[in-house]
């Protein structure tokens, strides 16, 4: 009988590792050598007897594929960074800064920004919005400070 009790709790600990490492019910079975059933009977009890430890270690193995998801939904990001020197974001706003280099020294000039800025095309604002050039101030639309510095520094074209 004690043999069974200990045979249990060791059983029941590597079912917990086995979750805490984010294993499968069957990889689980296969590393301890005992049956499928076995296993989801040991964690239908664990669970019915509310085990604390198999709670952590599911919530650590949940952890664990966030940690992961993050990490490789960064790995462009970082591969990117790599070659270029910058980030993706800074890239894209130097290159709408090029792009829409005409139209926003037109609204520098101009004596009202505002009414220079709502004379754009509705998509030409939303992109420029959108990539950090213009900002929505109370009411009246003006090009950013960030993007002003950058004008200054980039040599004209015309």
């Amino acid at each position: 009988m004690t043999s069974n009790i200990q045979e249990q709790e060791t059983r029941r600990l590597d079912i917990i590792d086995g979750v805490n490492e984010g294993f499968g019910n069957t990889k689980i079975a296969a590393k301890l050598g005992v049956p499928l059933w076995t296993v989801i009977g040991d964690l239908k009890k664990m669970r019915h007897n509310r085990d604390s430890k198999l709670q952590q270690a599911y919530s650590n193995a949940a952890e664990q594929v966030q940690v992961k998801k993050r990490l490789t939904a960064n790995m462009p990001e970082e591969r990117f960074h790599h070659m270029t020197g910058m980030s993706l974001k800074e890239k894209t706003f130097n290159n709408m800064m090029s792009f829409y280099e005409p139209e926003l020294r037109k609204i520098l000039k101009s004596e009202n920004e505002c009414d220079a800025i709502r004379e754009l095309p509705d998509s030409v604002r939303k992109t420029l919005k959108h990539n950090g050039i213009i900002a929505q101030g109370w009411k009246t639309p003006e090009i950013t400070k960030h993007a002003r510095l950058h004008l200054t520094s980039m040599p004209s074209n015309s």
